[in-house]
């Protein structure tokens, strides 16, 4: 009876083991089928964080930060990670690593087995080597915390063909840049993230008892990060020397140094990125060319970005964007109200316009550390007031044939019932273009555009890059400033970044170039070009808006040794405020305002126009970029006299005499083109006189026509001294003191009022 007890139970384990094998044997032939294109490549691929770089002030270029998903991982070659680090994973994850062919471990599965039986046949003990956890954590990272038969056979036989088909160093290095090693509020995959974001380092600067913490941590980070429990930590970390000391890979000595080595915990700033604003429109830019040149949904180049790998080449100057973000911080340069709870916000570009290279965005004063904020610079479409005058106004007049010394009289109009008013509601005559751009004078500014036609006004403005749509088609958008859509800084500043570029607008940039995870290049980024206007009149227009920093309402924004050419704006009720300028070197713009479009008042000084606050804080930026680059001066264009240029505007800038005055009102307010007499360039002056048409002003029309006096100006100029460099000094600086100046600018919609500079008290008029 025993004997057939016996023979029954044989037969059915037989037939059990008969039936595991071949249920073995399917699983085995299905995950072959199922893994056989399976490659290190698949794993190596996956979910890397992408680089972000920028140039320093040696003109290297530097790590600024990295952009991750789900995954914060930083790959880095073999030959970047210590030995020692290396060791240490291997001491106390896989001591039999290097002389392992199986991709298994045959002793720890037995020993796994044993605590599974005495568990109740529950499989509670891992036996998984260093090439099971590489598939664990990037084959099967969904269900990793699992722990089943199935996925046991599917490691191991992946494992195995691993370890047939790559190299040790290989698999090693796969494994340390994949294996989770972060804790609370810690999410870092991989040694280098990990360097970074325990020691503030990178991998191959740990030293031997770094390399040890940061090992121990691999067990449960839950518990043996040092964020979690420091002392934890601290005795897994002598657990790791010890295993590395019985191993060989460490001596007594470099063991009781490490052991006694006091470590000190570090998270560095480059887990992330700051400079948040730039990088933000990065991130915007580099999306948007990938989707292009790869046509990729918007989603898919985001998922690039963020796992790709990439490694990313920002235009950014970090002296530039450290001194933006340094004068935004200090909340003396913007308005104060105290009645309102309401910040008032600001937004500040500034762009190489030699190259088209964004240097330097803030996009508001919002808190650090955020990402994907509202970004004012480059995503707020704002009102800009009297800021676009240079662009559709005085650019076209130039072209057409105006000149600086061009009389246009200031005086009440009524153009289809509606009266555009200058600021004070007063009117000062017949004043030249160089004046009224010097004190944002609206009235000449709309006599301007009527005549030259709204369609030239809307060319000018859209080949500055402005967005004119057919609701800006009329005199207050154009010629004041109300265009329907508005403009951004990052818009503003390359317009006037074509003046200083000699007429040629180039499109902004905030990157070069991005490559992917094994360095070849997939973007290559360089800036458009067009033609605005010729170089002469651009070179004109630079000149002409130097007097509104030197004498009118950008006085607030002038530099001690460096020429400024700018224009203030302010808007409708004051929402908005603007100075745009540039110098030899840099363009920038500076707009303020409310979120909510409310009245920006101050409490110290009233209302606030793009004289006061915005000018100052350009000034404050512009001084930290310049104080240490050469004082130059705006070079002018070949075959044109700087020299005779700026008498002439010069002279411009001062307001007409009483008698011309008298003269051209008797005239019916014709328009010339005038300058004052002088003895060595009359011959020059004579032949401009000569050769231009008076334009007559018919009070709230301008009839007749501009002929283009420029041909003549131009040929004059040609004969004078070519191109003579002269250094300009702080002429205007000191002439009236910031204490007892009010800089205004005052461009509306509906109520078109305009700019006067309030002069020093010991002045009885209204003139500067």
């Amino acid at each position: 009876m025993k004997h057939k007890i016996f023979a029954v139970c044989i037969s059915i384990f037989l037939i059990l083991f008969s039936i595991g094998i071949g249920v073995v044997l399917s699983d085995v032939n299905r995950i072959m089928d199922n893994y056989s294109t399976i490659s290190m490549h698949d794993i190596t691929s996956k979910n890397r964080s992408s680089l972000l770089y920028a140039k320093n002030a040696q003109g290297k270029w530097v790590n600024i930060g990295e952009i991750h998903g789900t995954d914060n991982r930083i790959w880095v070659p073999i030959s970047k990670i210590p030995k020692d680090l290396q060791n240490a994973f291997v001491a106390i994850e896989d001591q039999r690593f290097y002389q392992d062919n199986l991709g298994i471990d045959p002793k720890g599965i037995i020993r796994a087995l044993i605590v599974d039986i005495k568990a109740g046949f529950k499989p509670v003990e891992g036996a998984s080597t260093i090439t099971q956890q590489l598939i664990k954590n990037t084959i099967f990272p969904q269900i990793a915390s699992k722990k089943t038969i199935t996925r046991k056979i599917e490691e191991a036989i992946l494992a195995w063909k691993f370890v047939h088909k790559y190299s040790k160093q290989q698999i090693l290095e796969a494994y340390l840049n994949t294996i989770y090693l972060g804790g609370p509020n810690l999410n870092v995959y991989g040694v280098q993230a990990a360097a970074l974001g325990y020691f503030g380092k990178n991998v191959n600067q740990l030293d031997l008892a770094q390399s040890a913490m940061i090992a121990g941590i691999t067990e449960d980070p839950a518990r043996y990060s040092p964020y979690a429990n420091e002392t934890y930590a601290i005795q897994r970390q002598h657990l790791v020397l010890q295993k590395m000391l019985e191993l060989g890979f460490i001596t007594k000595s470099q063991y009781e140094q490490a052991i006694n080595e006091k470590l000190t915990f570090k998270k560095s700033n480059l887990l992330s990125y700051s400079h948040e604003y730039f990088i933000d429109q990065v991130i915007n830019d580099v999306t948007s060319k990938l989707e292009q040149k790869y046509h990729l949904t918007r989603q898919e180049a985001l998922n690039k970005i963020y796992n790709g790998g990439l490694r990313i080449f920002t235009t950014m100057d970090l002296n530039i964007q450290l001194s933006m973000e340094n004068v935004f911080s200090n909340p003396k340069y913007f308005p104060v109200n105290n009645k309102i709870k309401e910040k008032v916000q600001g937004a500040m570009v500034v762009i190489d316009w030699r190259t088209g290279e964004v240097k330097g965005i803030v996009g508001g004063r919002d808190g650090e550390n955020q990402k994907l904020l509202f970004n004012r610079a480059t995503q707020s479409f704002r009102q800009p007031g009297s800021s676009i005058k240079p662009l559709t106004v005085y650019a076209p007049a130039l072209e057409s044939g105006l000149t600086p010394a061009s009389i246009v009289n200031d005086e009440p109009i009524n153009i289809n019932g509606w009266s555009p008013h200058n600021y004070e509601n007063t009117f000062q005559g017949p004043v030249t273009l160089t004046k009224a751009l010097a004190d944002s004078i609206n009235i000449p500014a709309v006599k301007i555009v009527e005549k030259i036609g709204l369609n030239k006004a809307a060319e000018y403005g859209k080949k500055f890059g402005l967005d004119i749509t057919q609701n800006d088609m009329y005199l207050p958008a154009l010629a004041l400033g109300g265009l329907s859509r508005g403009v951004s800084p990052l818009q503003e500043a390359s317009a006037y970044g074509a003046i200083a570029n000699g007429g040629i607008y180039l499109s902004p940039i905030t990157f070069t170039k991005v490559e992917d995870s094994n360095g070849n290049v997939i973007l290559e980024n360089a800036p458009s070009e067009r033609y605005v206007m010729s170089k002469k009149n651009a070179y004109i227009l630079e000149m002409m808006m130097e007097e509104v920093v030197k004498y009118g309402t950008g006085i607030n924004a002038a530099l001690p040794n460096m020429p400024v050419a700018g224009k203030t704006g302010t808007t409708d009720n004051y929402d908005n405020a603007w100075f745009t300028g540039f110098t030899p070197y840099y363009v920038g713009s500076v707009w303020m305002g409310f979120d909510s479009n409310r009245r920006i008042v101050d409490d110290r000084i009233g209302p606030v126009v793009g004289g006061t606050f915005p000018a100052e804080l350009w000034k404050a930026v512009m001084y930290e970029i310049h104080k240490n680059l050469q004082p130059v001066d705006f070079q002018a264009p070949n075959g044109i006299s700087k020299e005779y240029i700026s008498e002439i505007v010069n002279n411009a800038i001062v307001n007409v005499s009483a008698n011309e005055k008298t003269s051209n009102l008797s005239q019916n307010n014709k328009i010339q083109d005038t300058t004052k007499n002088n003895t060595n360039n009359s011959n020059n002056y004579s032949a401009i006189l000569n050769n231009m048409n008076n334009v007559t002003n018919n009070n709230s029309t301008m009839n007749g026509n501009i002929n283009n006096a420029n041909s003549s100006l131009n040929s004059n100029i040609s004969k004078s001294s070519n191109g003579t460099n002269i250094n300009l000094d702080n002429k205007g600086n000191t002439l009236l003191s910031k204490n007892n100046i009010n800089s205004q600018d005052k461009s509306i919609t509906s109520d078109l009022n305009s700019t006067k500079l309030t002069p020093p008290s010991n002045k009885s008029d209204k003139s500067n």
